[in-house]
């Protein structure tokens, strides 16, 4: 039941609702007088920083870009529901006592009706994270309307005729009682004008505290009233600080090592123009050292560091360090660990990190308890609706803002394990807010023609500022790329190769130059979706289609013949060069063909599998939400080498893989027998086998979103490296498991799975080159060339002092067998082959 009072004709009401409300909390101090465990606390915030759009370290505004510190103030200078700032360091604990809070506040842009005020209580009954109460939480609301009514709740009153909504202070009171709480609001304008509203039996009250301008409808408003807030002010005794809570000024860092260079990345949040523009990157060496000193970007708020001749034989402690213009210093610490050379380089496959399940806690948790070597994260670090909220296209600058928000939500969730252990990171076709991203070359896709096709064109249809940001966000940290002569529209390139662990990673993009399905589709409807089976698939496969591109295609030539350092090789892509799923979307609709997935163009397809088979490179990509291992098929069934799409963080579109239902013959299952497994032709035409599948359930539970997640085959991919070995271990865990307590369920169905390194060619020798015994050098590398083609067959590093080399035709070889870290070869030319495996044994000295 609702009190309500205002000026002149409920004085008397209000008095005797203050005393009672006096009476609780003069009781209240009794019992603190006698309770020192419910000792009073308080936080204070005035908002008198430079003007900018990061908000403090105390705060947590969403959306980004809606809310602002200017003249010393906040303010809200959206158009959204929901807006609001979190309050991080401070919030309502758990059992009996009283909370306080006031704000100043007032109304600068009139406008269609909104309401601005406190939220208090914030809550999520699944998560309570302080990252999940930002984003999932719900609380009590009290404020006033831009409408002229205070609000507490559903509850709602008049305020006097000439109450100033433009300069009045906003205090709200909740205390225990034996019904729940009592909750007191009231509103004070500049020239005393008081306005009421009591209350009784609220249920709950504890979480996170927010202030927030919001309008009832779900889309944004032209127009929408704003609110300016100052002055915060919390105090009570169930007021708790939590000063770990805070978040920045240095947000998270990323780092790689690789061939002795360390390169990091310091994430800032949107500092101002008149605040400090550097970080300092130290090291304990017998003592905290300064080493370098990075501006930080204007656009993309990060500060790269590049620290050449690093010593990788240990662990290194460093800390980042950040001065603000008052000479307060922040410290953001972490160990850059030693190059694990000395053992078995595990590795925690990651992609597509869908909002609702933000911060990903079951999976983070048990992220951890691996303790990888080594993070990959393949792509779609954010989707257009993380966050709750959706994107600006135009202008650039309020496009990388809002990018940054949402962008920023994966570092919160991850940063504790990045922080410790070399991250890869790429950006995928959502990091730049497309469904699908073709981007032939970097050109522009103006935004009417990517409407009209539906998202289907070739190019880029974000502003090429905004891109930018997006790659120095995610990838600046990477070791420097192959050639960084930049794309069109000046776009830059991020594909390298990173040696970590003696495993030779090739980072490349199958997305920045791969053209677009406009060129070839006939059908109606959008161009990447082919709902009937060709009568020939390859129709599709015209000359001059792309998917790495021949910029890429020349790195990894080059690649997979540098075998310094490196032991096994690995090429990391944002999606597997097959396609797998057959049912999209909750609705299951039938695909024949997805020409989204890296099995289209297929003749670019196979080159670049070739290319992979050559070094006998294992491939880990993610995109497509359906946890995947297969080995592909060029010319045949399993003559290629096997790849692992990694589950998804958390899955928002489903997809499966369900052959039979569409009648596609699938024959040759594996041992373990699993249903929808075994080889067959994709829409494509493409040659694969698909050895485990991870469908989500037919019907996944709605809530709790962590347990919808697991249901729609959300997880994270382990993949263990041994060089000595030479072994692949691949582990597909479930998202909502524990990970400490064994369970044959907690991963897919069909996982783990042991491989050889030589299992990624998969052909059947037609001959056999003699059998090779090096005497004088420890693991050579061979490298082995058709005499008639002049074609390189393959080139790898041998196990052991023996090595048979299997060949595919009858023709002569040449045969070069040496160390590429001293440059010590010795060649033998015109080698015959024989279908006799255990024929000839060729001794070699060294």
């Amino acid at each position: 039941m609702s009190i309500l009072h205002s000026t002149k004709e409920g004085v008397s009401a209000m008095l005797q609702l203050k005393k009672r409300v006096l009476f609780l909390f003069l009781s209240f101090l009794v019992v603190l007088t006698c309770d020192s465990e419910k000792a009073s606390q308080s936080f204070q915030a005035d908002f008198d920083t430079v003007d900018r759009t990061w908000i403090g370290a105390d705060f947590w505004s969403v959306p980004l870009e809606d809310w602002q510190v200017k003249n010393g103030r906040l303010e809200c200078i959206g158009k959204r529901s929901n807006m609001r700032v979190n309050v991080l360091t401070a919030f309502i604990k758990e059992g009996e006592g009283d909370v306080s809070v006031s704000v100043r506040m007032g109304l600068f842009k009139a406008g269609k009706p909104a309401t601005a005020g406190l939220r208090l209580g914030i809550w999520d009954e699944e998560d309570q994270d302080v990252r999940a109460l930002c984003y999932h939480g719900h609380g009590l609301d009290v404020g006033v309307s831009s409408e002229r009514q205070l609000v507490l709740g559903p509850a709602k009153m008049d305020l006097p005729a000439n109450f100033d909504v433009t300069d009045f202070t906003l205090k709200v009171t909740a205390s225990s009682s034996d019904n729940g709480y009592d909750v007191f609001l009231e509103a004070k304008d500049v020239n005393g004008v008081f306005a009421g509203l009591a209350e009784s039996e609220i249920e709950d009250m504890r979480g996170l505290i927010a202030l927030f301008n919001s309008h009832p409808d779900r889309w944004e408003v032209e127009n929408l009233a704003c609110f300016w807030f100052d002055d915060l002010s919390l105090s009570g005794s169930k007021l708790q600080n939590e000063p770990d809570n805070a978040f920045g000024p240095i947000l998270w860092s990323m780092y790689t090592l690789s061939r002795g260079v360390m390169k990091m990345t310091a994430h800032m949040p949107p500092i101002g123009t008149n605040d400090t523009q550097t970080v300092q990157l130290q090291l304990d060496n017998d003592g905290w050292q300064t080493v370098a000193e990075a501006p930080i970007d204007s656009n993309a708020f990060v500060a790269v560091f590049k620290i050449e001749n690093w010593d990788a034989t240990k662990d290194t402690p460093y800390r980042l360090v950040y001065e603000d213009n008052a000479g307060a210093v922040s410290y953001y610490t972490g160990v850059i660990r030693h190059d694990p050379v000395d053992k078995p380089l595990v590795l925690g496959g990651m992609t597509c990190q869908f909002g609702s399940g933000f911060p990903y806690t079951p999976l983070v948790k048990n992220l951890s308890t691996h303790d990888p070597d080594m993070l990959y994260f393949s792509g779609d670090q954010i989707y257009e609706s993380n966050g709750g909220y959706g994107i600006y296209r135009f202008p650039a600058d309020l496009a990388i803002t809002n990018y940054l928000g949402k962008f920023y939500m994966f570092g919160w969730a991850f940063g504790d394990l990045m922080r410790n252990r070399p991250t890869v990171c790429t950006p995928d076709d959502h990091d730049v807010f497309q469904g699908n991203l073709w981007g032939e070359g970097g050109v522009n896709n103006p935004i009417e023609q990517w409407q009209r096709l539906t998202d289907s064109s070739g190019g880029y249809v974000q502003p090429a500022e905004m891109v930018e940001v997006v790659h120095k966000t995610q990838c600046s940290h990477l070791p420097d790329p192959y050639d960084p002569t930049p794309m069109a529209q000046g776009i830059s390139v991020w594909y390298t190769d990173l040696i970590y662990g003696r495993i030779s990673f090739a980072i490349v993009s199958d997305r920045i130059f791969k053209s677009g399905p406009q060129k070839v589709a006939w059908w109606p409807g959008r161009a990447d979706h082919l709902k009937q089976v060709l009568p020939d698939p390859f129709a599709l496969d015209e000359p001059g289609l792309e998917l790495l591109g021949d910029r890429q295609m020349e790195f990894l030539e080059n690649w997979i013949r540098d075998w310094r350092g490196a032991d096994m090789k690995v090429l990391l892509s944002q999606t597997i060069f097959m396609n797998a799923a057959t049912h999209h979307g909750g609705e299951k609709m039938v695909l024949v063909a997805d020409l989204d997935s890296g099995g289209w163009p297929q003749t670019s397809r196979n080159q670049a599998l070739d290319l992979m088979r050559k070094a006998f490179a294992f491939h880990i990509a993610g995109d497509q939400h359906l946890p995947t291992l297969i080995q592909y098929g060029i010319d045949d069934f399993r003559d290629g080498s096997w790849a692992f799409c990694t589950p998804a963080i958390y899955v928002g579109y489903e997809r499966r893989f369900l052959p039979e239902q569409v009648g596609i013959d699938i024959v040759n299952p594996p041992e373990h027998g699993l249903p929808n497994t075994g080889e067959f032709y994709d829409g494509f035409g493409n040659p694969n086998y698909v050895y485990a599948v991870g469908n989500p359930v037919d019907e996944p539970r709605q809530s709790p979103r962590y347990d919808h997640g697991q249901d729609k085959s959300s997880g994270y991919g382990i993949i263990t490296f041994d060089q000595i070995e030479r072994t692949i271990t691949v582990e597909a865990w479930h998202f909502n498991i524990d990970v400490t307590t064994p369970h044959p369920d907690n991963q897919f169905p069909g996982w783990p799975l042991v491989l050889s390194q030589f299992d990624n060619d998969g052909r059947a020798a037609v001959a056999y080159l003699p059998t090779l015994k090096i005497d004088g050098l420890d693991n050579p590398v061979f490298e082995l060339t058709n005499e008639k083609t002049g074609e390189l067959e393959y080139i790898v590093r041998a196990k052991g002092s023996t090595f048979k080399p299997k060949v595919f035709s009858t023709d002569a070889y040449t045969l070069q067998v040496g160390d590429p870290d001293t440059q010590v070869w010795k060649k033998l030319e015109g080698l015959k082959p024989s279908r006799d495996e255990k024929k000839n044994i060729l001794e070699i000295q060294f």
